[in-house]
């Protein structure tokens, strides 16, 4: 009688150490989302908070195709390293910043190069870790390392930081982001096969050429653009209605993107890549709705928990599509362009959702943006029959 073979194994020692890196200096973005209280406090509009949130896409852009190349010639540990040098130093310019002016855009375009190269490394390296067969359970897996640190933000209120004092509480957690380099000796590298070459832009656009990849292009700037939106203002909304402890919004939402991957982490596989990722799409759009019309702590609680839930499944399944439809060569490239897109779907949708609220108001932009976000699923429901038919 046969013995079942083993299942491949996802939680290994260079897993967790990788893990525990990323954890530490996914610190570093999760603080910043308390960003647009300090913006606030200084007399920023909304669409002043939007643009300066979305102006550290620039620096994410610029480094992109550098990024890529690097990841696939160099390795990925170097990357990591760099990425990391780049993120203290912006959040050290956080301490310089006492007006909205060039100096906020200076301090956030080079944070956007620290937290983009570090968002594309990490999780080429954990794609390459854990087993073909479970990728996006253990990419699901490897991004509670990332959610898990948004439940700092809510402690600050419990520590009565208040929006001034995040000037030198910002740069505080920047410092402390360097011990997660203490973690990556552990973890081996890898690069693709072959000799180190010059970034091959054809390569780039064979990517965005491929229709197999259409689909999740389209579904990666709907769903980072609906990320973005929510996370420039999802707390100064809160704080303008009078909620007490407004970061206390991040707390549901990092515990419900973490929940679903602990206990249903195996879901995409088992029910499908597509029709895991858009229903997560779906309630994502609906947490955004939420918040729109939420003028109690607790609807905004559940706004952060329908965003959590959607965030929880949709990323992942968004980038196993990305490694899957992709060889091996070309990871990296694929991946930048990947995470390249939520670069451009926040430069995009933060301001302009910003200038909307100014016009319009709080309530409405966040309706636009929700039904933005439902027209988006359609259009990736169609590509992705497209996609599969070819196939």
């Amino acid at each position: 009688m046969s013995t079942p073979a083993r299942e491949p194994v996802i939680v290994t020692g260079p897993f967790v150490r990788l893990w525990i890196a990323h954890f530490i200096q996914a610190l570093g973005f999760s603080s910043m989302l308390l960003l647009p209280l300090y913006l606030d406090f200084l007399g920023a509009s909304r669409a002043e908070i939007g643009a300066v949130m979305a102006s550290a896409s620039v620096g994410g852009l610029l480094a992109r195709p550098l990024v890529g190349w690097a990841l696939d010639t160099i390795g990925r540990k170097p990357v990591l390293v760099a990425g990391t040098l780049l993120l203290v130093g912006g959040m050290g310019l956080v301490a310089a910043v006492d007006a909205v002016g060039p100096m906020v855009y200076a301090m956030r375009i080079l944070t956007g190069l620290g937290t983009g190269t570090l968002f594309t490394g990490y999780f080429t390296l954990a794609a390459d870790l854990v087993p073909e067969e479970r990728r996006a359970e253990g990419i699901a897996l490897f991004g509670i390392s990332g959610l898990t640190p948004l439940l700092v933000n809510p402690l600050t209120d419990l520590l009565g930081i208040d929006p001034p004092q995040l000037r030198w509480f910002l740069p505080c957690v920047g410092v402390f982001i360097l011990a997660s380099l203490f973690f990556l000796p552990g973890v081996p590298d890898s690069t693709s096969t072959g000799p180190p070459t010059a970034f091959d832009w054809g390569l780039a656009r064979r990517a965005m050429r491929d229709r197999a990849l259409w689909p999740v292009w389209m579904a990666t700037c709907v769903f980072a653009g609906l990320v973005a939106i929510f996370m420039s203002f999802v707390t100064v909304v809160a704080e303008d209605r009078g909620i007490p402890a407004p970061a206390s919004v991040w707390a549901t939402y990092a515990g419900g993107a973490i929940l679903v991957r602990l206990v249903g982490a195996r879901l995409p596989e088992r029910l499908g890549l597509f029709r895991v990722g858009s229903t997560s799409l779906l309630l994502y759009a609906c947490g955004v709705a939420t918040a729109a019309i939420a003028h109690t702590p607790l609807a905004f609680a559940v706004a952060g928990l329908l965003g959590g839930i959607g965030h929880g499944y949709c990323f992942p399944v968004l980038t196993a599509q990305v490694v899957t439809r992709s060889p091996m060569v070309v990871r990296g490239i694929a991946m930048a362009l990947f995470t390249g897109l939520w670069e451009l779907a926040r430069l995009l949708s933060a301001p302009s959702f910003g200038a909307l609220a100014d016009r319009l108001g709080d309530e409405r932009m966040l309706q636009t943006a929700a039904a933005c976000g439902l027209v988006g699923i359609g259009a990736w429901a169609a590509l992705e029959r497209g996609a599969s038919s070819r196939r």
